[in-house]
């Protein structure tokens, strides 16, 4: 599947090429924090961005670095987690999209693959759409596009298989799943985890241990190519689908 190129990687007259053809910019959205002994602490932004990768190249939209950091204190407990405060992420996205918009975006994504991301993004897509004339601003969680395509079997859990399959994509010298030996039960902290996800009535948890001991938790079953290239597939064309049909591309 065809991966474009991020705007870090372009000239000048490349990107501003696509930004006059197009005015859309995709942001990729992840953390570093532990996945486990077997995924590399840049799990999540590496998941947003080969996702973003991808969908930029259905969409042709600028692919916009970002930076690999995100909001997870729970995570804080392991070692080499770093946390943004929610503020720090509001005035980075801040930046960064009224830098896109004075040079001509108008459509912009936030392509996210973390979850306590959300309450930031949502502030700073309010903020910037209230600043800036003419812009929209749409937030695309691929981790959930991933859970309802794909996840019915293994589910959307910390490590585990829908996490593993992105690193394998684009990075798979970082995955080592011979060291995937030391899951949390599922069922340990499955009570809590559904309660914090609960639409209604949540709460936010202070460490991920309190849920799950070794920090991680999930099935790995299927690693193939064949599965690789499906989910990486799948994903995105998903993700395009609904960025195309919100912004009215085609």
């Amino acid at each position: 599947m065809e991966k474009a190129r991020t705007l870090m990687e372009m000239t000048n007259p490349e990107a501003e090429k696509i930004l006059e053809e197009t005015g859309l910019a995709i942001i990729p959205l992840g953390s570093v924090e532990q996945h486990g002994a077997h995924l590399p602490m840049g799990t999540d932004y590496y998941a947003a961005e080969s996702f973003a990768r991808r969908v930029a190249a259905i969409t042709g939209g600028l692919l916009v670095d970002f930076c690999p950091f995100g909001v997870t204190p729970l995570h804080m407990g392991f070692g080499g987690t770093v946390s943004l405060r929610s503020e720090t992420m509001i005035h980075l996205l801040r930046d960064v999209v009224g830098s896109l918009h004075s040079h001509g975006a108008r459509k912009i994504v936030f392509l996210n693959w973390h979850e306590r991301n959300l309450p930031a993004m949502e502030i700073a897509a309010e903020d910037a759409q209230n600043a800036h004339e003419g812009l929209r601003i749409l937030i695309v969680h691929a981790h959930f596009i991933a859970k309802n395509l794909y996840g019915r079997e293994v589910g959307l859990t910390h490590g585990g298989e829908l996490e593993v399959l992105p690193v394998l994509a684009d990075r798979p010298e970082l995955a080592h799943l011979e060291l995937a030996t030391d899951a949390s039960p599922m069922d340990h902290g499955a009570k809590s985890d559904a309660a914090r996800r609960d639409p209604a009535v949540y709460y936010i948890p202070r460490d991920v241990r309190d849920m799950y001991e070794s920090g991680w938790y999930g099935v790995i079953e299927d690693t193939s190519p064949e599965r690789v290239a499906e989910v990486m597939r799948g994903v995105s064309q998903e993700a395009a689908r609904r960025i195309q049909a919100y912004f009215g591309l085609g």
